[in-house]
């Protein structure tokens, strides 16, 4: 049997926000971010490992998600929360002008990130209404455990992004990026569109017309560099 008003949550925080809603509120979001640096004083190893952390960080958010959509459905909450992820973003803006990148390109990032996590916490809850699921046990807490966790990675996030910022930009880095997701950024609930969200803001990085990237960044030798492997590829 599902938990008295239990639909009511669904039909206010799942019916009413689908994933046709998330992806919507997604690409309305401007993403451009043009780079004027573009070349970075970084070894090709070193940009390689850099885009693999990137990644895996990014899949480690993903993951809790599934944790973030048990205590919510526990304690009966919507998935939207717009007053946790104005502060969130406005945090982040904040970080990231004090490390000297654009903050609307960050702030664009993370709304990215929270828009593919939604999407994983709403296909829970539609799986768990269908099989009628009550509550769940040893769920962590969300404000004492999985949202500290969560504030950890995306200061991690942020710092990696600094670093790969100068770069963003190549087309060989784009690549590199699509390509190696493919089998970082995986894990249950990680399907084609999550990822596709997720990487939405890495992949539309441009540079100003006058500058050129390419021949500091070779892209054959970035594939064959040693990667960081997440935990849930098999």
């Amino acid at each position: 049997m599902l938990q008295p008003g239990l639909l009511f949550l669904l039909s206010s925080a799942l019916l009413l926000s689908p994933v046709d809603g998330v992806l919507a509120d997604a690409l309305a979001t401007p993403l451009i971010h043009q780079v004027e640096n573009p070349v970075a004083p970084l070894g090709e190893r070193e940009q390689a490992l850099l885009i693999d952390r990137l990644l895996d960080l990014i899949q480690q958010r993903l993951m809790i998600q599934h944790q973030v959509a048990r205590w919510k459905w526990n304690q009966q909450k919507p998935i939207e929360d717009p007053k946790r992820e104005e502060a969130l973003l406005n945090q982040v803006g904040q970080q990231a002008t004090l490390k000297q990148i654009d903050p609307q390109w960050a702030i664009a990032f993370f709304r990215w990130q929270i828009q593919a996590g939604k999407l994983i916490q709403i296909a829970d809850f539609q799986t768990w209404q269908h099989q009628q699921i009550g509550s769940f046990a040893n769920v962590p807490d969300l404000n004492q455990t999985l949202r500290p966790q969560l504030d950890q990675l995306n200061l991690e996030l942020l710092q990696t992004l600094v670093q790969l910022t100068p770069i963003l930009a190549c087309p060989a880095t784009q690549k590199l990026i699509a390509e190696r997701s493919r089998s970082i950024l995986r894990g249950e609930g990680i399907d084609a569109t999550v990822r596709r969200v997720a990487l939405a803001p890495l992949m539309t990085v441009q540079l100003p017309a006058s500058r050129d990237c390419s021949p500091r960044f070779n892209t054959r030798k970035l594939q064959a560099a040693p990667a960081i492997h997440s935990r849930f590829e098999q």
